[in-house]
């Protein structure tokens, strides 16, 4: 069952700047290990990070209030399998939550241009619940909508 889907688009060249004026603090702040050393041996890199960037905003606009407020960007890093698929690792609180609540996540990431965007869909396993929300339920016309 779909629980939520986020979308984000990320300027490359704001990025590109954010990185000139802060440099490793910014990077070891948002981006973990993995994803520098990613990044880092791409020629253009900061359309790299900025994908990133819009894949972990998408991932936290896809879970809404339902996971641990206290998180940390670090907390969510984005991999490519070696097929060169981009996934989600969930990593401490923000991890246990989603396997508590039985959460899995499916990304698609982009750029060209000035541009990055990435999108992501929760996905809740059938029959699990979060407090306080209706699970959603199909339309006649086939349409799902959340009945809150």
């Amino acid at each position: 069952m779909i629980y939520g889907v986020g979308i984000d688009l990320q300027s490359v060249p704001q990025m590109d700047e954010a990185i000139g004026r802060q440099g490793e603090r910014f990077l070891r702040k948002i981006f973990t290990p993995g994803e520098i050393a990613y990044c880092s041996k791409h020629r253009g890199a900061a359309r790299h990070y900025a994908v990133r960037w819009a894949a972990k905003e998408a991932f936290y606009k896809a879970i809404g209030d339902v996971l641990p407020r206290k998180y940390g960007f670090l907390d969510v890093e984005v991999r490519n399998l070696p097929s060169g698929r981009p996934v989600l690792e969930l990593h401490g609180s923000t991890g246990e939550a989603a396997a508590h609540y039985g959460l899995s996540f499916r990304i698609s990431l982009s750029h060209s241009g000035d541009y990055a965007l990435a999108q992501v869909l929760a996905i809740q396993e059938a029959g699990r619940a979060f407090p306080g929300l209706e699970p959603m339920r199909e339309h006649a016309a086939g349409e799902a909508i959340r009945l809150c």
